[in-house]
């Protein structure tokens, strides 16, 4: 079973109720009509389209339950896709979880990745050689500030603090680079 599939079958409400019936305990028809509310012929219906799926399976005679191994499949599609797409939107494994295309979710609280961090977003951000006045650097860091908790000025002054932007007299520059993290 797909993610997608068992979006849409738990998108109906009936099905839903069912499924969740079923989830909790309930395993025959009698129980589910009880515990969901349903009338016979909407639960019917909807029973059989779960049971086709295979997102529930019969357990002798009159007796369902949730198809444990089809959640699990499921489950486990969806991890590698999203895997996936964090992967493709980072490509490298140390920034993954903190940067997300030019978007910083968040600052780690560890001082290497958090310079490592900064260290990418300076670098990405800023050529070498050239003087940024103080509101152009605030406007080229905004856009990675969208969405998290972290400000703008807030990320300007961190990269000031870490070494990863010299500041004089109202003029900022990047500060060249040693070696990857390092600055000199």
């Amino acid at each position: 079973m797909t993610p997608e599939t068992f979006t849409v079958l738990l998108s109906d409400s009936a099905r839903r109720r069912i499924f969740s019936a079923v989830a909790l305990g309930a395993s025959t028809s009698a129980e589910i009509l009880a515990m969901t509310g349903l009338a016979a012929p909407e639960a019917a219906p909807a029973i059989g389209r779960l049971l086709r799926e295979g997102l529930i399976i019969a357990q002798g005679p009159g007796r369902l339950a949730v198809d444990e191994a089809a959640l699990g499949s499921a489950a486990e599609v969806a991890g590698r896709r999203l895997q996936e797409q964090a992967e493709a939107e980072q490509p490298d494994p140390g920034l993954r979880g903190y940067v997300r295309g030019t978007v910083l979710v968040r600052l780690p609280e560890d001082d290497e990745t958090r310079r490592a961090v900064l260290d990418h977003v300076a670098a990405t951000t800023f050529e070498a050689d050239r003087e940024y006045d103080e509101r152009t650097v605030t406007d080229l860091l905004r856009p990675w500030c969208e969405g998290t908790t972290v400000d703008a000025v807030s990320l300007r002054r961190f990269l000031v603090d870490d070494g990863f932007l010299h500041r004089e007299s109202g003029a900022y520059r990047l500060v060249s680079l040693v070696g990857p993290g390092q600055s000199s």
